[in-house]
């Protein structure tokens, strides 16, 4: 039941966070980050289940392979600034987070194009 570990990191770095708000609003902050920096080393164990999974899926295509990595990246930019505009927000910085937003979303775009350029490659075969 890894949800349960996960469950309980949160909830007592909440309450801890909540009771430092109290006390020093500054330490409220660095114990929300230390809760999420937790949660996310509880589940890098089940990230190597995660990508070996990948793995198995790259091996057994056989078209579009180039593109494969591309989609990970985006995925894994896409995790990134998620996380890290939650913990802007989680720390009452929202324009930060929602610049964070901004830049992640850009750089999916970018990280796209290659893919996209395919497909209009593709579309263009296809209509000549």
């Amino acid at each position: 039941m890894e949800i349960l570990k996960i469950v309980t990191i949160a909830l007592t770095g909440v309450i801890l966070a909540s009771l430092m708000k109290t006390v020093n609003k500054e330490v409220s902050i660095y114990v929300i980050s230390a809760t999420a920096i937790i949660i996310f080393f509880s589940i890098i164990i089940k990230l190597t289940d995660v990508f070996s999974f990948i793995e198995n899926i790259y091996n057994g295509i056989t078209y579009g392979k180039e593109f494969f990595p591309i989609v990970l990246k985006i995925l894994a930019i896409a995790y990134i600034t998620d996380l890290t505009a939650q913990l802007c927000k989680d720390a009452g910085e929202g324009a930060i987070a929602s610049k964070v937003e901004l830049g992640g979303k850009v750089v999916i775009f970018y990280a796209a194009m290659p893919i996209m350029n395919a497909i209009l490659d593709l579309i263009k075969t296809l209509l000549a």
